[in-house]
């Protein structure tokens, strides 16, 4: 699965950000980007769009240990089950497993969060089923005003 190569290339890019400030030429560029995925998120996020034709409302922060990647949980409007979320993040590339029952994966996300719009696939663990999605981080303000 894809999902791994993106844990050792994350991995890799993490060891190499700590010689960042030491780095003279464009060879610290690996470490750059991997600053800047840690910065996507490093306060945890709160996305709202669709994913396919369902309305949505995801979360998305750094696991305890960042260098282990992202988690979170979204909902589908209308339904009150929250499904998990883990996955990795490399520049604004985002790839996450889906688990409903938190031991199986049941879906795989892959997209790009640029500014404020997370857009991608969605699909099945076999490739069977793909929904395009578009999600947009909502500012503080716009969650508190809404209560969610």
């Amino acid at each position: 699965m894809m999902a791994g190569k993106f844990v050792v290339a994350l991995a890799l890019s993490l060891g190499l950000a700590s010689g960042a400030a030491l780095a003279q030429s464009d060879a610290g560029a690996p470490a750059v980007a991997a600053a800047a995925a840690a910065n996507l998120f490093a306060k945890p996020l709160t996305l709202r769009g669709t994913l396919g034709d369902a309305k949505i409302e995801m979360h998305l922060q750094l696991k305890p240990d960042p260098t282990e990647g992202i988690q979170g949980t979204y909902a589908v409007a209308g339904q009150s089950g929250k499904i998990l979320l883990a996955g990795e993040s490399e520049n604004t590339d985002v790839i996450m497993e889906e688990s409903i029952n938190g031991k199986d994966v049941s879906g795989e996300w892959a997209g790009t969060l640029v500014g404020d719009t997370f857009r991608g696939t969605w699909s099945t663990t076999d490739d069977a089923v793909t929904k395009p999605f578009v999600l947009v981080v909502q500012q503080p303000a716009q969650t508190a005003r809404t209560g969610k």
